[in-house]
């Protein structure tokens, strides 16, 4: 088991009410498995994948990741760093640097050795058959490779867990197809486990459990 969450509380405060968007939300992730979470705009799909990846916080309950107990009033950004990586809908890859340089950039921030982030990095790209891409900028590649480099710079650091959000939304069938079949190279390769939150239907085809967030709890699709 990489996470597991139980009895998960958030609400957020207006001036005029309080509204709850979790209620009593238990969720566990196993080794090495593809999770989607679907359900409708303004439902909490980002919200739980910002407290499950701990960006957010939350008001009560339990998250453990990797066997460790996170306390989600502390700041977290190392263990972050060092255990779970994020995707985005969109890529916001650096348009003036390299995709190598935009690989290794993010890590070398975190005060990492640059010649062993370079070697992870040529790694994953060759692994995972985007190596002719490596001396490229962003602008001189497609929607759907810059989209998938974006995955390799969230795989640099070695994570166990990924988190992506809305990853295919900017993709046509194709190309979303393509990084799909990604994600499941990535978590048969590197025994990475990842947590889908989307609209897109296709996303259930390559998910080994499929589930939706309604009313601030999980139900299995």
């Amino acid at each position: 088991m990489i996470l597991t969450a139980k009895n998960i509380y958030k609400s957020y405060k207006t001036k005029s009410e309080e509204i709850l968007v979790l209620s009593d939300l238990s969720l566990t992730v196993q080794n090495s498995e593809i999770i989607s979470i679907m359900g409708p705009s303004g439902a909490g799909k980002s919200t739980l994948l910002h407290i499950l990846g701990t960006i957010d916080n939350f008001d009560s309950g339990n998250l453990t990741i990797n066997s460790i107990e996170i306390d989600s009033m502390n700041d977290n950004s190392k263990f972050r760093s060092e255990n779970i990586g994020f995707i985005f809908q969109f890529h916001h890859l650096l348009h003036e640097f390299s995709v190598i340089e935009n690989l290794i950039i993010p890590q070398m921030l975190l005060d990492k050795d640059k010649f062993t982030i370079k070697e992870i990095a040529l790694e994953l790209l060759n692994e995972l058959g985007l190596i002719h891409l490596k001396d490229r900028f962003p602008g001189q590649i497609s929607g759907g490779e810059r989209q998938r480099v974006a995955v390799l710079r969230a795989l640099v650091n070695q994570p166990k867990l990924l988190f992506a959000d809305e990853p295919t939304g900017n993709l046509d069938i194709e190309n979303s197809n393509k990084l799909l079949e990604l994600f499941n190279t990535i978590k048969d390769k590197f025994k990475t486990s990842i947590v889908i939150a989307t609209h897109d239907e296709i996303v259930k085809n390559y998910s080994s459990r499929n589930l939706m967030l309604e009313d601030g709890i999980l139900i299995e699709s």
